[in-house]
């Protein structure tokens, strides 16, 4: 083949050549243009629909369905704080915490101002039991925003749970400051003056509550509790009847207006009344012990005797149901057991005194690990092992690490096991 001939072919086969590559390059601009443009577009519109039947769904309580629509968007949009978010909000609405945490923490690790996922964050590790941390957690909610009353409420009800009444009380007070009108926050507010021994205060602010909400029965069930630590016993009664008015019908109720009744000696008014409480709650001892002083009064000895032994039945702590029924069998002749629960008495008598005496230590300073640990150990001392558990496991949230408490916890622990296995 002649030279001119190949230069000939090769200038053919040069624009064909230059037609493929120009084809190539056209196909990967539009492979370019469909993942950089079109399909990114695509996953972010479906990940926004998926976010809105997610909050469709959760709002009409449809929780774990709700779940799955939230997955598919954090699938298609890791970045999404909103999503991370939303996800943990529907497994703290169902109490599993421990799922909750962690999306929420992505949440906030994508956007540590994102509020609902800071406000999650905080309830959850309060639902986990991780007090100091659920602390922490809410403060950072408000330095986000600290015009939110209900953060103020959430942080008063951490304290509340805790014992920590005085700094519970502030944050009801800064939350009642923005919401006024806030009927848990009043509520609470009015519990925790009267935890702290201050009737007084309280009853306002459960006037003040019931003047924003007049219908709400369990205000007034609260204000008779308070009045009648003021012996004022007709406003008690005015609160008490009408809390059963708006249908409030709970064992403490029932269970004073029977002592109003009783201290206006109006007996069979007052047994009807602690009959009602025991209808309530048969496990009430106080009510038994109650009702065993009244029907003693009305002569009738024999049943009496049986509801104080019910009352001791019921909780063998009641140091009143044992000299009740010690000053019964006296009376009665029968000597030796009057003796017996006499004794039982002077060692309940001793308990409740120096129950008095570490209450007040640990009210003082509620974060005092060795002032509840004390309080822990009297409840052991003397037979009360749930109260000690109680104690311990509260003094471990606010001090974690408290060595003597996870010990007497693990010797409680022991002691159930072997009496289990028995």
């Amino acid at each position: 083949m002649s030279a001119k001939k190949k230069q000939r072919e090769a200038a053919q086969r040069k624009p064909r050549r230059l037609g493929i590559v120009g084809a190539v390059v056209l196909l990967l601009a539009g492979a370019g243009w469909y993942g950089l443009y079109w399909q990114p577009k695509q996953i972010t519109a479906e990940a926004q629909a998926a976010l809105e039947q997610g909050d469709v769904l959760r709002g009409q309580g449809r929780i774990d369905e709700a779940a799955g629509h939230y997955r598919r968007v954090v699938e298609l949009k890791p970045d999404w704080a909103q999503a991370w978010s939303n996800l943990a909000v529907t497994d703290a609405a169902l109490e599993r915490f421990a799922a909750a945490i962690p999306n929420f923490e992505r949440a906030l690790a994508l956007d540590p101002k994102h509020f609902e996922a800071q406000i999650g964050y905080a309830i959850s590790l309060d639902g986990f039991g991780d007090f100091l941390r659920a602390e922490k957690e809410y403060e950072k909610a408000l330095a986000i925003r600290s015009d939110f009353g209900g953060v103020y409420y959430n942080l008063g009800y951490l304290y509340q749970k805790q014992g920590l009444y005085v700094e519970a009380a502030e944050q009801y007070e800064e939350a009642v400051r923005r919401l006024p009108n806030l009927l848990q926050a009043l509520a609470n507010l009015g519990l925790v003056y009267d935890l702290q021994q201050n009737p007084g205060r309280a009853i306002e602010v459960y006037q003040r509550a019931i003047k924003a909400h007049p219908e709400e029965g369990l205000v007034y069930a609260r204000l008779g509790k308070s009045y009648m630590k003021l012996s004022d016993y007709e406003g008690a009664r005015k609160a008490y009847r009408r809390a059963v008015d708006l249908g409030v019908e709970k064992v403490g109720v029932f269970h004073d207006l029977g002592v109003i009744s009783e201290q206006e000696d109006k007996l069979e008014a007052a047994r009807s009344y602690f009959h009602q409480a025991l209808l309530k709650d048969a496990s009430h001892a106080d009510s038994y012990h109650r009702l065993g002083a009244v029907t003693t009064k009305l002569g009738e000895e024999t049943q009496a005797a049986t509801y104080y032994l019910e009352a001791i039945k019921r909780d063998p702590g009641h140091a009143g149901a044992h000299y009740s029924l010690a000053q019964l069998y006296l009376e009665q002749d029968r000597v030796d057991e009057g003796q017996k629960l006499m004794r039982v008495f002077a060692r309940l008598r001793e308990y409740e005194g120096r129950l008095a005496s570490l209450k007040r230590a640990v009210d003082r300073a509620p974060r005092d690990a060795q002032a509840a640990y004390d309080l822990g150990a009297l409840h052991l001392e003397f037979g009360y092992a749930n109260k000690a558990t109680e104690v311990f496991e509260q003094l471990l949230q606010l001090n974690p690490g408290f060595a003597e408490a996870e010990e007497r916890l693990n010797e409680i622990e022991r002691v159930r096991a072997e009496h289990d296995t028995r």
